[in-house]
């Protein structure tokens, strides 16, 4: 067995490692990381360096700076720098991390078999979870390393809580459980610090044992409730203690608190058994779970009532929501999808920004994409594993059953989610496994043939296009000629750029950047809100003044952004500014740079421009420099001269007077006048 686990674990590594091998190949150059992933890289160079990750980090949100540990999720950070020092010398820090992610997300291929051993005293159904697991492109796509990204660290954690819960229950003496109990509750805990989306798997969690609780023909077993009650202990605990949870108000997330409601609805039915029964019959049953459903949702009215940080740093979420289920609409007579509309003025900013291709809608053609037999399958077996005889609704397969669901419903309206489908789907087909094996010969050779029809087609889906794959469409040639060129001509003078690739410029370019790539945070939300409704919506001098107040001294203006594809992909959308006016700084500095008077190109590629901020005082100074230079050269001091022209051309490259005077010192000095009296003469 421990042959098959680790089989699979070197399948799923070696299947993620071919395919970023092939976005390699398809690059022809060094793969940087992008967007949080670039910020994460950074953070990671930080711990490794001799002064550590410090407290606040002004080279991020110039020049007001960021609290790091407030804003940003640094839990992996250190995993990934204590890690490290394990590989050879001669590998770079970049493929040290990715390695480290790749073979940190496959533990949790292996913990997965052993959740579903756990769940089912199957071992088949364990080797069939986690063969789909390990190789199902929905859950390779984002595991590859070409990104680092928190889920990837936080999903085989919470795989280890799953297992490590269901080692709890099977334990006898009260301190075996209780041990086994702590830990379940510490990884789950670690897992939430270390990904955001571990809110939506709590979510899932109440669902189960909510139902469970309120329909369930018995109350909870004792010890599954007191495992609960260790858990959302734990995650209290890191609400409280992490810096990141308590900045955005954890505390009172509506997770938390539904799995608060559901052990008080447990606490309630347990001390209420008898009013289920009596001559009211039907009806008091009904009336009893009503009133525990109430008592379930207590907490999370009471939460929402006094939540303030958590509302304003996930609200934008909440928002989206709305937007998809207000623009629901039927695009073939079988596919209900939500569409982003065509006018922005629908939307609000936050709805705008958030509706991106990670959180698009799903539609059957992405879905034939990312699950082209796991889906049909696992229809299938949820229909056998819910209806499967002698198993009443206590049944610890519920949190399987429910994260299938559910999760396919939450991935069908935000396509991200997808990785939690992908693990549900797996645990599921296991848990069919284990059914089939109970039934007989007969089931056990009709569910054995087709999954291992359906895992040859999942692995073929996967390999068959490694290059279409990954994250596509990144210019990543030209993002290392701009980073380059920028650690060499720029830094360390802070940059505007959009928050695209603002965390390149910070990591790669070594230059201060004013936009954050998160939304957590409104304050962050603000500033690029406001930074592109002056850029697509004002003049050229009110972009300069507003870039100039916030501290900046360089423009990087990425190209494309009046192009006739992907309109709702554009910034101009964002902001509602989908009609181009000639006079925006948006347009000249995309269009017409000849026009531009308060930006100077520096340098450019075929995606990107690089542009001098000509600041206010910068044409005074000019004027007053070019001056001084001219009253040197009446002197004959053409060292003097020469500086004084230099300073004037540095603030106005295109003053007139100022070169004048250059060019008639570098004159004298070719012709030998070098002393002040020969210049003189």
């Amino acid at each position: 067995m421990l042959l098959a686990l680790a089989a699979l674990f070197a399948a799923g590594l070696g299947v993620r490692r071919y395919i970023l091998d092939v976005q390699r190949q398809m690059a022809g150059v060094p793969l940087p990381f992008t967007l949080e992933g670039a910020i994460h890289f950074h953070r990671i160079q930080q711990v490794l360096a001799p002064e550590g990750l410090p407290g606040a980090d002004r080279h991020i949100e110039y020049p007001r700076g960021i609290r790091v540990r407030a804003t940003d999720t640094v839990t992996d950070t250190y995993l990934v720098a204590a890690l490290t020092p394990l590989f050879p010398a001669a590998v770079s820090l970049a493929e040290r991390v990715r390695w480290i992610e790749g073979i940190w997300f496959c533990l949790g291929i292996p913990l997965l078999a052993l959740w579903l051993r756990l769940l089912t005293r199957s071992w088949w159904a364990g080797l069939a979870a986690a063969a789909f697991y390990a190789v199902t492109l929905s859950s390779v796509i984002r595991s590859t390393g070409q990104e680092i990204s928190h889920e990837n660290f936080a999903l085989p954690l919470l795989l280890g809580s799953l297992a490590a819960s269901a080692w709890a229950l099977q334990a006898e003496p009260r301190g075996r459980f209780l041990r086994r109990a702590l830990l379940a509750a510490a990884l789950l805990a670690l897992a939430q610090m270390t990904w955001d989306l571990v809110q939506f798997f709590l979510f899932l969690s109440a669902l189960a044992l909510g139902g469970r609780v309120l329909f369930g023909r018995a109350p909870l077993p004792a010890r599954e409730a007191e495992l609960a009650g260790w858990q959302v202990l734990a995650l209290g605990l890191a609400g409280a203690l992490n810096p990141y949870l308590r900045a955005h108000g954890y505390l009172y997330s509506l997770p938390l608190l539904l799995l608060c409601g559901v052990l008080l609805a447990h606490l309630a039915r347990q001390r209420f058994q008898g009013l289920e029964t009596g001559p009211a019959g039907v009806s008091k049953v009904w009336k009893t779970r009503l009133l525990l459903l109430l008592v379930a949702l207590v907490p999370a009215v009471i939460g929402v009532l006094l939540a303030r940080n958590y509302g304003s740093s996930y609200s934008h979420f909440g928002e989206l929501l709305v937007a998809k289920l207000r623009f629901l609409q039927w695009v073939h007579w079988y596919e209900l999808v939500s569409v982003k509309p065509a006018d922005p003025a629908l939307l609000t900013f936050d709805q705008r920004i958030l509706w991106v291709p990670a959180l698009h809608s799903a539609t059957w053609s992405l879905t034939k994409h990312l699950f082209p037999a796991i889906f049909a399958t696992s229809l299938v077996a949820l229909a056998c594993v819910a209806r499967r005889k002698n198993e009443d609704r206590n049944s610890n397969l519920m949190l399987p059953l429910v994260g299938a669901i559910v999760s396919f419903v939450a991935y069908w309206l935000f396509v991200r989610l997808h990785v939690f489908t992908a693990l549900f789907f797996a645990a599921l087909l296991g848990a069919w496994v284990a059914w089939a094996v109970r039934r007989g010969a007969l089931a056990r050779a009709v569910v054995g043939v087709l999954l291992l029809l359906a895992l040859v087609a999942e692995a073929g889906n996967t390999l068959r296009l490694p290059e279409k794959q990954g994250r596509l469409g990144v210019p990543y040639r030209e993002l290392n000629e701009l980073t380059a060129w920028l650690r060499a001509h720029v830094a360390p003078a802070p940059v505007l750029a959009n928050f695209g690739v603002s965390a390149a410029v910070l990591t790669y370019g070594g230059c201060p950047i004013l936009l954050h790539p998160k939304f957590e945070a409104p304050q962050i939300r603000e500033r690029v809100r406001r930074c592109n409704e002056v850029l697509f919506k004002e003049t050229e001098d009110k972009f300069r003044d507003w870039a100039e107040r916030e501290g900046a001294l360089y423009y990087v203006h990425e190209l494309g952004e009046y192009g006739p594809e992907h309109v709702e992909q554009q910034m101009r959308y964002m902001v509602d500014a989908l009609q181009p006016r000639t006079d925006t700084a948006a347009w000249l500095l995309d269009r017409e740079p000849n026009r531009l008077r308060c930006f100077a190109p520096v340098w450019g590629n075929a995606k990107y421009r690089v542009y001098r901020i000509v600041r206010s005082d910068d044409a005074t100074i000019a004027a007053e420099q070019a001056e001084l230079a001219a009253l040197a050269l009446q002197h004959g001091k053409l060292e003097r001269a020469e500086c004084h022209a230099i300073e004037a051309l540095a603030r106005a490259p295109d003053h007139r007077p100022a070169q004048a005077v250059l060019r008639h010192v570098l004159s004298l000095k070719q012709q030998g006048f070098g002393a002040h009296d020969d210049a003189k003469k």
